[in-house]
Parts: structure tokens; sequence; C-alpha cells
């Protein structure tokens, strides 16, 4: 019971993070209706959504303890060499991870805060336009690895189209922020994957 029960949080975790990282990704039309405020209200609801995050690696972890028994293998590989296999391929993906989320936060910084001031951005930004929803997704699969989990592996898997859509609409926002640039700017920047020139 405590496994499914644990499912259904992390599903809820990840939507309430995803809702609210929506809301704070709109700053530029809240300030029609809130003024210059609009940011740190924005950034006060973004705190507010890693409180999902959180709870999700939470459940995670429990899910380590109540796994659930729908057919899939409880492990990803098995015995001791299998956790080594697992860990190794955890430490690639969120050493990649890290230094792609090192090379956007060194450049947007505003993870956590939105700040009116901030402009379009440089750096690796000039290659893909959400470098850290990458790094995002990409330290949830890794942590599946640590875990050696097939099911970690999946439900995080559903972190790729929730920040497709927090990307989408935080797009909308940026168009209205920065006008034309920013859509000359997503003409010759790819979303995710860099593109030829």
């Amino acid at each position: 019971m405590i496994n499914y029960i644990n499912v259904i949080i992390m599903i809820a975790s990840m939507l309430w993070y995803t809702i609210f990282y929506i809301i704070s990704v709109g700053p530029a039309r809240m300030e029609k209706k809130k003024g210059d405020k609009s940011y740190k209200i924005c950034s006060r609801i973004r705190k507010i959504s890693f409180v999902g995050m959180c709870v999700f690696l939470l459940a995670e972890i429990i899910y380590l303890f109540y796994p659930l028994n729908i057919g899939l293998s409880t492990r990803l590989f098995s015995g001791i060499s299998g956790w080594i296999i697992s860990i190794a391929i955890g430490l690639v993906i969120s050493i990649a991870a890290t230094i792609l989320m090192r090379a956007a936060v060194a450049v947007a910084n505003d993870s956590i805060t939105t700040r009116k001031e901030n402009g379009m951005y440089g750096g690796i930004y000039q290659k893909i336009r959400h470098p850290q929803a990458i790094g995002d997704v990409s330290y949830w699969i890794a942590l599946a690895f640590f875990f050696n989990s097939p099911f970690l592996i999946l439900i995080n898997l559903l972190w790729i189209p929730l920040n497709y859509i927090i990307a989408k609409y935080e797009e909308k926002d940026l168009k209205l922020r920065f006008g034309q640039n920013y859509v000359d700017y997503m003409k010759t920047t790819g979303m995710f994957i860099p593109k030829r020139k």
C-alpha cells in the first residue's frame, strides 16, 4: 500500500513543481497587472515550485525501500557488478549535466530568482535556448541509475515533456519581454539541440 501511495505522491509532486514553475516563468505577463513587483513574486513562486522537487526526491528515495510489484525488475542491473555499472552510468550522466548546468547558471544567473534587469544571454545560450532544462532532466535520469531502478528511469522520463511544457510557457513570456529580438534568437538557436548554422 505504501508503494502505491508513494508513486501517487511522486506524480503529484511533479505536477506541483510544473504548475508553480510555469507561473514563475511569467513575470512579463504578470507585470501588466502587478507592476515591477511581479519579478519578486515570480521568484517566490519559483521557490514554492522547488518544494515539489524536494518531495519528489524523497519519494524516489522511499521507492528504493517500497518498490511497486508491477512485473518490472526491481533492479536495472543485478549483483554487485550491476550496481557498479549502474552507478558509473549515473556518474557519467551527472558529470555531463553538471558541466552543462554550470555553463548555463554562469551566464543566466537566475535559476531561482527572476530579475527584470537580466538581458538575453550569451555563452551556452548561443547554442541552445534551454540548457538548464536539459540539465534538470539529466540529473533525474542519473539519479535513477544511481538507484539502479528501471521504474525510476521510466518515471523520470516524464520530466522530458514537463520541461518542454515549462520551456514553451517561458518562451511566451520571453517574447513578450524581449519582442522581436527573442523571436529572431529562436530562429537561429535550437530549443534543446543546437541548430546547424
